[in-house]
């Protein structure tokens, strides 16, 4: 007998792995992507129009990218025709080679990152080089093990650029893509979806390096303006999606 699509007597291991390649419906048109914090891979968002799907955020690398095309298929979703990057991590990035039909948007800081990326000789030494003692080799692993094969990797700029705002319509679909920045990175942008009233946070709701360094007080203040956006959804990089009481109690956490 299977109970929401998994086997009764599936073991734990294969029912989570099973959640995290599906994709998680939050309105009609919107769904987020499970994230899995011990790959790095931040959740990603993906919405159908009449005209292609749209995601926010491209993965961490192939791999990520190629499970959330998995689950595109299984929805019969349409062809990939934008992404919209929230800002220039790796693990919201390296994904974009994937999918070669779409027409990558970003913040104009977040170009000048995604420039220097693609000009970079990727390689796993390169990747261990880079990180260096100071931040262990954790990181490095995490990054070469989302790129396990580095030749055929190709760090993707964006083809349309702004500054403040992006609006985008497809069908009956209102994008707006809004830079906020903040403590994580300068570049940080929020993708606000109409209908379904859904807003991807990106990594808006984090400090940068450890939590000890996090100012928490700056921190309060911008879920406090988030949450006075009024979404329906509220979908972070590294947590499940939360609707908006439960966002709220995540405030009240902080």
């Amino acid at each position: 007998m299977q109970e929401g699509g998994y086997c009764r007597g599936d073991s734990p291991a294969v029912q989570w792995g099973a959640m995290m390649s599906e994709l998680r419906r939050l309105s009609d048109t919107v769904y987020a992507f499970p994230g899995d914090n011990r790959r790095a891979r931040p959740w990603l968002g993906a919405v159908t129009t009449a005209a292609g799907t749209v995601l926010i955020d491209s993965g961490n690398g192939p791999l990520h990218a190629a499970a959330l095309q998995a689950a595109l298929d299984r929805l019969g979703a349409p062809p990939v025709s934008h992404i919209l990057l929230t800002h220039h991590h790796w693990d919201h990035v390296f994904g974009s080679a994937a999918f070669p039909g779409a027409r990558v948007v970003a913040h104009v800081l977040t170009q000048r990152h995604l420039r220097v990326m693609a000009g970079e000789p990727w390689s796993a030494d390169y990747v261990a080089a880079k990180e260096g003692p100071a931040r262990g080799p954790s990181l490095g692993r995490l990054i070469n093990e989302a790129v396990p094969d580095w030749t055929a990797f190709r760090a993707v700029p964006a083809d349309i650029v702004f500054n403040e705002r992006f609006d985008l319509t497809l069908g009956n679909v209102r994008f707006a893509v809004e830079h906020v920045g903040g403590q994580h990175e300068p570049d940080q942008c929020l993708v606000h979806v109409e209908p379904g009233n859904v807003l991807f946070l990106g990594d808006a709701v984090y400090g940068r390096g450890p939590r000890a360094a996090w100012d928490l007080v700056d921190l309060r203040q911008a879920l406090a303006g988030f949450l006075d956006r009024g979404a329906a959804w509220y979908v972070e990089g590294h947590r499940p999606p939360a609707d908006r009481e439960t966002f709220r109690g995540r405030l009240a956490r902080l």
